[in-house]
């Protein structure tokens, strides 16, 4: 269950973040006709916008992913700690994205202080 998703026309969507991230609805993904053409960021296999029962919004992968993906293979748990972290990052005005590889995080995090 990722909360971001990589669109061809406008690059990396956050469902977590107002406007996914890009200024773009969540109508233009969620329930559209034709199905927008969403990938997931780690394993590049085709996801849809979906919402739990209780509205919070994310991409789940379609049917026949790759067993190895490791944002599918994420327990509920783990995704509501990371999605309350990142919001507690943001709300203490502070930038957090969602599911970045460690070795592009931690060149972001030295590129800030530079």
């Amino acid at each position: 269950m990722p909360f971001v998703a990589l669109y061809p026309e406008v690059g990396r969507l956050d469902a977590t973040q107002p406007g996914l991230g890009v200024d773009l609805e969540w109508s233009r993904v969620y329930k559209v006709s034709p199905r927008v053409a969403l990938t997931c960021p780690e394993c590049a296999w085709g996801v849809h916008a979906k919402h739990s029962p209780s509205r919070v919004r994310f991409f789940c992968h379609d049917s026949g992913r790759p067993p190895e993906c490791s944002l599918a293979n994420e327990s509920w748990e783990h995704h509501m700690l990371k999605l309350e972290m990142a919001g507690a990052i943001r709300a203490a005005g502070w930038f957090a994205e969602l599911e970045v590889a460690a070795t592009a995080a931690v060149k972001d995090v030295g590129e800030v202080g530079r």
